[in-house]
């Protein structure tokens, strides 16, 4: 065995500081070419990218799960076959389940809501007056409703809140009168008639989802047991959860503290396809980024067969002097291997700072494209929400990042085996 053999490791201090040395020289010297600087650029590009889109598709998808969540239970246990005491019962076990956040026992029905000649069909939630406050979307913490009246006077008075866009479609303001028409009927001697009242909008909510807003309205759970015929009992428990996306858990621990064997299910029930269409897309989009990276790091293929077409006088010398098929191969590999693990750090780096300031990167796009006479390139009235979200996630950044570095290894072995196959005696031949 040669001396150079025998004193190198694999990836010992001489491969690296050959791989370095190659790194660093110039062209003019047989260094890394113009391509290989342009595949760290592409590599720190497209990570960055990946984070980025990631993180904001991620955003977006918090946000309207929120706004969506904010509006409906994240676990439903029906209660029709119990009276009111047992269905307290149950709620009081479930209030015990670990990540339970509120238990609220409500009524919904639908119902035909009138005013100055204007109809439309909405969906009546009632709820314990007291409990208003835990509905993320009431604003003021049901302030402004507490002080119209709500929940007060005889079987929880005649107040009631209705959805912004509800509202809006009927012309009501707070303090107006609408007449509600419910399912079910009143028998009297010449036949049933409709079950009807009226009643005065004490407020109006915006739950973030505008197909709730156009339906919903509040009202006090005595008053729904006396309108919709709910004498001393519930329809269903309303279960908020820490975080909703544990549903699936959640509902198997409510299902183990409770004795009755009650119907039990979850948001995503309610929302599989919305759901799934979320996942779909933002699974894609990952696809097609990663897609992405792998295109860019293929361009550390030709800088590096241009380093080896560079260095043969060189890598032939090696190998006479004692140097290994494998040693020459993992110097290459490691030329390959350090511009994407560069490009791939810095892609971090910037995928970081940009998700980190958002709010001032839209600000700054914003004030661009207000110079060449655009407007707003993401307009709160157009998509409802106040400015661009983005959620970090650490372990997409972390894959991004791995994922960059695994790929340019991986295409750099090609040019590195075809440098290590190298014929020293044809290479110096013509020399």
């Amino acid at each position: 065995m040669s001396r150079t053999d025998s004193t190198s490791a694999p990836f010992g201090a001489f491969e690296r500081t050959l791989a370095w040395r190659y790194l660093r020289a110039r062209r003019e010297h047989g260094g890394a070419s113009l391509i290989s600087i342009i595949s760290f650029v592409g590599i720190a590009l497209a990570v960055w990218a990946l984070i980025t889109i990631m993180s904001v598709m991620g955003g977006f998808r918090a946000t309207l799960l929120d706004a969506l969540l904010g509006g409906q239970p994240h676990v439903y246990v029906s209660t029709t076959q119990l009276t009111q005491d047992d269905a307290d019962a149950v709620a009081a076990q479930i209030r015990e389940v670990p990540g339970v956040l509120t238990v609220t026992p409500y009524i919904e029905e639908t119902v035909l809501v009138t005013h100055s000649g204007r109809s439309a069909g909405a969906l009546v939630k009632a709820i314990p007056a007291d409990s208003l406050a835990d509905q993320p979307f009431i604003p003021d913490d049901g302030e402004t409703a507490y002080a119209a009246g709500f929940g007060d006077g005889r079987k929880g008075g005649n107040v009631i809140l209705m959805g912004a866009f509800l509202a809006a479609d009927l012309g009501v303001l707070p303090g107006d009168t609408v007449n509600l028409v419910a399912p079910q009927v009143n028998a009297t001697i010449g036949g049933s008639t409709p079950r009807n009242k009226n009643y005065v909008v004490g407020d109006v909510f915006k739950t973030g989802s505008v197909e709730l807003d156009k339906v919903y309205i509040f009202m006090p759970l005595e008053q729904g047991q006396v309108f919709f015929k709910y004498p001393d009992s519930y329809e269903l428990l309303d279960i908020r959860l820490r975080d909703p996306e544990t549903s699936d858990t959640a509902m198997q621990r409510i299902f183990t503290s409770i004795a009755q064997p009650l119907r039990i299910f979850d948001w995503k029930n309610q929302r599989a396809s919305y759901l799934n269409a979320l996942n779909i897309e933002r699974m894609m989009m990952m696809i097609v980024m990663m897609i992405l990276v792998s295109i860019t790091a293929l361009n550390i293929i030709t800088g590096v067969v241009m380093l080896v077409k560079n260095k043969t006088r060189d890598i032939a010398i090696l190998r006479t002097i004692g140097a290994g098929r494998t040693a020459m191969m993992r110097v290459f590999v490691m030329v390959g291997a350090t511009l994407g693990m560069l490009g791939a750090l810095t892609g971090l780096v910037l995928g970081l700072l940009t998700v980190l300031n958002i709010g001032a990167v839209e600000a700054f796009l914003n004030t661009v494209v207000g110079l060449f006479g655009g407007g707003r390139i993401f307009d709160a009235d157009v998509y409802g929400l106040e400015g661009l979200p983005a959620d970090l996630d650490i372990g997409m950044a972390i894959f991004a990042t791995v994922w960059a570095i695994a790929m340019s290894v991986l295409v750099t072995i090609w040019p590195a085996w075809r440098a290590a196959d190298l014929d020293p005696v044809e290479a110096l031949r013509f020399e």
